[in-house]
């Protein structure tokens, strides 16, 4: 399977729509910090490829170090077929194998989680008093948490753990 961070929210609702720009504009901020504590990231997985009219928020790692695995990709609508809930809830996730780049990734959903927390679920394979903790710490680099992260960033400490699987997998999965 592999180290892997998973998500849900709806993205035709009127909640998730009017905070999209917020959620935008401080994952660029997010990434810009990323890239400062020395993580070489991709901010393009599409190549370019991707239609100028689609917004989104997307990340990989750098793939010349072969420090990637799959980009986490958010977006209030998309290009082609996405699967989606029959309640309209868009289900995603992203393994990360824990390269460098997951900094950016699990700032960036806990942070779109602390936005919108009723309507922006998040579940992940690493701990919430582990490596959403203490960040990583080896193989070097050593690297801030995202805790830290949404902490220095937006004045935000979250010290309850937001890990919800029923949210994001619906109330009808198992665990």
């Amino acid at each position: 399977m592999g180290y892997t961070h998973y998500f849900s929210y709806f993205p035709r609702s009127a909640e998730f729509r009017a905070v999209w720009p917020r959620m935008w504009a401080d994952a660029e901020l997010i990434l810009d910090r990323v890239e400062t504590a020395g993580v070489r990231l991709c901010r393009d997985p599409f190549d370019g490829n991707l239609p100028a009219e689609y917004e989104v928020i997307a990340v990989n790692g750098d793939g010349e170090r072969d420090e990637y695995g799959e980009p986490l990709v958010l977006a209030p609508r998309w290009p082609g077929y996405r699967q989606q809930s029959a309640d309209g809830r868009l289900t995603g996730f992203c393994k990360t194998g824990r390269e460098p780049y997951d900094l950016a990734v699990t700032t960036i959903l806990l942070r779109c989680h602390r936005l919108l927390p009723d309507g922006f679920a998040i579940h992940s394979d690493g701990g919430w008093e582990a490596e959403w903790r203490h960040g990583r710490q080896l193989p070097p680099p050593v690297l801030p948490s995202a805790r830290d992260l949404v902490a220095e960033l937006f004045g935000d400490e979250v010290t309850a753990c937001p890990f919800d699987h029923h949210r994001v997998f619906g109330p009808s999965a198992a665990g």
